[in-house]
């Protein structure tokens, strides 16, 4: 078949089939930082309140692979610093930075089960808790002088880890119900 000269020729535009796993990633990920920032925020364990947004971020980079992951994390981050005060953009790296480590469990033979998501997350918890901690303490010092003196020993061992706890208990619920929604997108673009 020869082309027509002169014609060039552009990728055809996503079909309605491609763009339905963006209206619900969105719309979990707003209910996420919705819930986090209200609902979470209250529950307290110990002085620490489970990281939803990490639980999902690790879940769906484990069900979906990294690239989603990563696409997930940077929104849902920003969502959850807008809401919260954070340096916009520090929650968004940390939870960019922990999609490697959840992405690695993709290909994994035991990904269907709960145990690995619920030692993923162990792993993530205090890498994304650490990235916030050296976020807020460099953030001052680049704006002028001064800075947040951050313990970082009192921080792991009265937030991180409390968090830690929280977070696996978190993803053991969480992870069959996204492993569905995962299955139920699949099962639509297939159609």
């Amino acid at each position: 078949m020869a082309r027509r000269a002169g014609r060039p020729r552009f990728p055809s535009p996503a079909t309605s089939r491609e763009r339905t796993g963006v209206y619900p990633a969105l719309i979990v990920l707003g209910l996420t930082v919705l819930i986090q920032a209200t609902l979470s925020a209250r529950l307290r364990f110990f002085g620490a309140s489970p990281n939803l947004l990490l639980a999902i971020v690790v879940s769906w980079s484990m069900l979906r692979g990294f690239s989603q992951g990563i696409l997930w994390g940077f929104i849902g981050g920003l969502g959850i610093d807008l809401v919260s005060g954070m340096p916009l953009g520090a929650s968004s790296l940390a939870l960019m930075s922990v999609c490697t480590l959840a992405g690695l469990g993709k290909s994994s033979v035991f990904a269907a089960n709960v145990l690995l998501p619920m030692s993923i997350v162990a792993l993530a918890t205090p890498i994304h808790g650490w990235i916030i901690l050296l976020t807020l303490q460099i953030q001052p010092a680049l704006a002028g002088p001064g800075g947040v003196s951050v313990n970082w020993l009192d921080s792991t061992a009265r937030i991180i880890a409390p968090e830690l706890a929280l977070n696996v208990l978190t993803i053991a619920l969480l992870y069959p119900l996204l492993r569905r929604l995962s299955a139920a997108l699949n099962a639509g673009r297939a159609e």
